[in-house]
């Protein structure tokens, strides 16, 4: 025992420095350090090993455990990025039962506030991935639903969760383009305003919001030339249902930031990895040359997106497909000031990712006080390499005199 501890020591301390760098990677932007981010990847894997180590020298009592534990406590809250344990669900039960009982009241002013602090809206954000283009040689008219089983499935879920606010990345329409898809899915769902975006008037390819609340301006933003990535963003009005409170106002991103651009040759080399047949040092090379690439061309996508939410004095919902982990200078920047929905509400350990890679939470919703979420859930039975993810959020307190 004494030879493997001379041993498992030295290989603690590699482990808790490879922990601890993992961990400061969303503090450098990927301009500055493109090799870095590799190792955020990494981060859910050093901080179970390093869980390990704790458990390894707690058990001979070995004053070890608290290196490792100190480790694991500094790194405890980009942790809980990735594994939540919140019980929201009877709190959920009761927001809405108080709302209820708040509308067969006589009216008073005890029963208007407590309607108001029951007020939920409820937010969906989803890769469609072309709602499935190239699964089906079938879909051909995107609108005419029975050709298109994958559309089908979709419109179970939209109609099934009765969403508010729909926030849609990778969608394309081939028949009439994204407005017209966009008509199809508002009447299908029940919404009553939509704003499309397309790059280009002649490529039927872009995002969606829908919403049950007026739509009052809309804006792209340009993330930069040669780049497929988009992002908008609406401002949406939420009337108050009483005379002396003013309607709430909320900006609601939609993004689709940098992928990595992964070739078919690419996916191939990762599944001969993951199965261990063999590795191919030449394609890892170019899978790591297109990741630093990914990392140094979000950072600035990321930039851009920031400075327009630091413009907006009123409160704001950021919803899509990050294309990057929690452990990230992505996340980070996007989330500074905001509360994420998983943290709040999740439970469990969360990946929305289900696509050829390794799966990771790259879908977000996150949102700016006083909202707070009560429930959050993910749906991986859509088609989609993504999962579709929604929450509810309480927005009582946006409502002011």
């Amino acid at each position: 025992m004494k030879l493997i501890n001379i041993i498992a020591f030295p290989a603690t301390v590699v482990l808790a420095i490879l922990l601890m760098l993992s961990g400061i990677v969303p503090t450098i932007s990927p301009e500055t350090n493109s090799w870095l981010p590799l190792l955020g990847l990494a981060f859910p894997v050093f901080f179970v090993l390093m869980v390990l180590a704790f458990v390894y020298w707690l058990i001979q009592a070995k004053w070890r455990s608290l290196f490792a534990l100190s480790c694991l406590l500094l790194n405890l809250g980009q942790a809980s990025l990735y594994i939540q344990w919140n019980d929201l669900s009877a709190e959920s039960i009761e927001s809405r039962r108080i709302a209820e009982e708040a509308k067969e009241s006589d009216g008073g002013a005890s029963a208007e506030f407590l309607n108001l602090n029951a007020k939920l809206l409820k937010v969906m954000t989803y890769n469609a991935q072309l709602f499935g283009l190239y699964q089906s040689e079938s879909s051909v008219d995107i609108v005419n639903t029975e050709y298109m089983p994958a559309m089908d499935s979709f419109l179970r879920v939209l109609k099934a969760e009765n969403a508010d606010v729909v926030c849609l990345q990778e969608v394309y329409a081939k028949a009439g383009g994204l407005k017209a898809l966009a008509r199809f899915l508002k009447a299908e769902g029940g919404f009553d305003y939509s704003q499309t975006y397309t790059l280009s008037d002649r490529r039927p390819y872009g995002m969606i919001i829908l919403s049950k609340y007026l739509i009052k301006r809309w804006k792209p933003l340009s993330l930069g030339p040669n780049t497929g990535n988009m992002a908008m963003w609406v401002d949406i009005v939420i009337p108050s249902e009483y005379k002396f409170l003013r309607d709430a106002r909320i900006r609601v991103y939609n993004l689709h930031l940098q992928s990595f651009r992964f070739a078919k040759k690419d996916y191939e080399v990762m599944q001969k990895q993951t199965q261990q047949k063999e590795i191919d040092m030449e394609g890892s090379k170019g899978i790591i040359t297109r990741l630093r690439l990914g990392y140094k061309r979000r950072a600035e996508q990321v930039g851009i997106v920031k400075q327009s939410i630091l413009d907006c004095d009123f409160p704001k919902l950021i919803c899509g497909d990050f294309n990057d982990i929690p452990v990230s200078y992505s996340y980070r920047q996007l989330s500074a000031g905001m509360r994420d929905a998983f943290v709040e509400a999740g439970r469990g350990v969360e990946t929305t990712y289900k696509g050829s890679m390794p799966s990771f939470r790259i879908d977000y919703i996150l949102f700016d006080n006083p909202m707070r979420a009560v429930s959050y859930h993910s749906i991986k039975e859509v088609p989609s390499d993504h999962k579709l993810v929604v929450s509810e959020l309480q927005v009582g307190e946006l409502f002011h005199r």
